[in-house]
Parts: structure tokens; sequence; C-alpha cells
């Protein structure tokens, strides 16, 4: 098993972006190339046509949280480890303009950008 996080307000917006898309399939993390520091941390629905193929392989590690799942794409996972995935509520008294989901880097391994979706290795 992976050592990413999810904190609670993720675990629930997750859950309530399923309902509502009538999607109990779950969810994809991974890193993709691009961004302003060479990787965009990814999160997505995990689209029908793809799920057999995730869900029978050994290969992918699986976060759960009541009937809700996060499959890690084993190619990223190396890059996520020590993620945390936080869902922030849009506050302006606290200058956060914007609901969105948040991710946390794990400062011994890579460095992160202001945008909060990109990030760098470190080597």
């Amino acid at each position: 098993m992976t050592s990413v996080r999810v904190t609670k307000s993720a675990w629930g917006k997750i859950g309530s972006i399923l309902k509502r898309s009538n999607n109990n399939l779950g969810f994809i993390y991974s890193a993709s190339s691009g961004g302003c520091g060479g990787f965009n941390f990814e999160l997505k629905l995990l689209e029908p046509k793809i799920h057999e193929d995730i869900t029978s392989s050994k290969f992918y590690s699986v976060l759960e949280n009541k009937d809700v799942k996060i499959y890690i794409d084993p190619i990223s996972e190396m890059y996520l480890i020590g993620t945390k995935i936080d869902y922030i509520e849009e506050d302006y008294s606290k200058g956060i303009y914007e609901s969105k989901f948040n991710f946390e880097i794990n400062k011994d391994k890579m460095m992160g950008c202001g945008c909060g979706i990109s990030f760098s290795p470190k080597v």
C-alpha cells in the first residue's frame, strides 16, 4: 500500500462527485508531464472502459474509505509517495477564492510550485 494520505474533506468531496456523476467506480491518482514544475498531479474519475483493466491488475495500489476508492497509477506511484490529497472550500475571509483539490508534496522528495498542482522531483 502506498503512503498517499487523503484528508476527510477530500474523501467527502470525492464521494460527493461519485454520487452526482452516477459513477461508483472511483478515481485514479497519477502524475503526468507538464506544468511549471515538470509534473502535474492528476485526480480523475475512473472511466468504465478502463475500470476492468485497473481492478484486475495487481499493480495498482488502492486507497479506500467506505465505498470510495482511489487507484494509484503504478507508473506514477514513486512520485506520489508521501503526498497528501486535500479539498479546500472557497472562503473569501481566508483568501481562498475557489473550491479545489489541493495536493501537498513530500518536501524531502520533491519541490512544489505555487499553483498547487505542479511539482518536480529532487535529484
